[in-house]
């Protein structure tokens, strides 16, 4: 799609080249930026997309200086991206940061997450139906596989959840979720435990793991691809291009078939990088950065515009109230499309 929308770009320009030029409406920068719901502020909270609408749960919505210390809260938020207006919806049992939060079929899915001051891995599942006012329990992880700060990624059918943080330190462990029949399976491991990784579906059903943070907390910029079909041979990661920014904990999403990172944390900075990854041409292409820093924020695409929520202008706890949206097709241009 972005490829297409490129040529013909090209096309028109070339066209259009014996005209006399008229002047251009500008269309504005790529990234505009808002506010979470009544200024509430949030870290490493949790974010899925609802039809049009950007969920938003868990999180630490006080820092490590204020009274009470490291809140956590249950609350869940809905932007809505056609009106540009919040909702609250039904709190969830729990209170977790790092969660894994997908929406599938109007139904949307709490699944484990990380909990307290401490980071103790969770593994229970909830899920919260189209109108319900409730929460109601799903079938749990496997037991020792409990975790969160995993990769999410939803589909009609499944919810994966690839790598993440356990109680004890990262994994490499990925697991997929049946909704229709509440049951668990184990996908082979990555081939280097890591927890704040990006992800996404390709849609031949090739699943992208892109970065992270590695065992000794360091930034990892590896990419795999698991081509999940069904062959005599068990399906095997396999090596692709690397991200040009190491990085974990990047806000992340699907747009127009690219995996586009915005921020997250490298050593001791936080970032304003963007990078996308085309699957198919196995390239990384360098997009506007950020308005500000930002690292434990969270990411969901809506309308195929990327939401950046919350997160911290440095790797202190200091949650934020940012909204940052991202519009692709802004930023094409003939002079500003070079892979690498």
């Amino acid at each position: 799609m972005l490829r297409a929308i490129a040529l013909a770009l090209v096309v028109a320009t070339t066209a259009a080249a014996c005209a006399t030029p008229e002047p251009q409406p500008d269309p504005g920068p790529p990234w505009r930026e808002g506010e979470l719901f009544e200024g509430r502020r949030r870290l490493e909270a949790s974010a899925a997309v609802l039809g049009t609408r950007i969920v938003v749960y868990g999180g630490f919505t006080t820092s490590d200086r204020e009274v009470p210390r490291l809140a956590i809260t249950n609350e869940v938020l809905a932007y809505n991206t056609l009106t540009g207006t919040w909702d609250v919806m039904p709190p969830a049992p729990v209170a977790w940061t790092h969660a894994g939060l997908a929406g599938v079929g109007g139904t949307l899915f709490l699944l484990g997450g990380l909990e307290g001051e401490q980071f103790a891995a969770r593994g229970e599942v909830f899920a919260l139906a189209p109108g319900a006012l409730e929460w109601t329990a799903r079938a749990s992880m496997p037991d020792g596989l409990a975790r969160g700060a995993a990769a999410i990624v939803a589909t009609q059918g499944n919810v994966y959840v690839l790598g993440g943080a356990t109680t004890d330190g990262v994994t490499a462990t990925c697991l997929v979720y049946s909704i229709a029949t509440d049951t668990w399976m184990q996908l082979p491991d990555l081939p280097v435990a890591r927890s704040h990784a990006a992800a996404m579906r390709v849609e031949d059903g090739t699943l992208i793991v892109a970065g992270g943070v590695g065992a000794l907390g360091q930034p990892l910029g590896d990419v795999y691809a698991l081509t999940l079909q069904i062959t005599p041979d068990p399906p095997v990661w396999q090596i692709r291009e690397p991200m040009p920014t190491a990085r974990g904990g990047c806000a992340y999403g699907t747009v127009f078939g690219q995996l586009v990172c915005a921020g997250g944390e490298s050593g001791a900075t936080a970032l304003r990088v963007v990078e996308m990854y085309d699957p198919t041409l196995n390239t990384w292409t360098d997009l506007p950065a950020l308005p500000a820093e930002r690292a434990g924020a969270s990411g969901g695409v809506a309308a195929q515009r990327l939401h950046v929520v919350g997160g911290s202008a440095s790797l202190m706890f200091e949650p934020t109230s940012s909204l940052f949206v991202f519009n692709l097709l802004d930023t094409i241009d003939t002079a500003r499309l070079g892979s690498r």
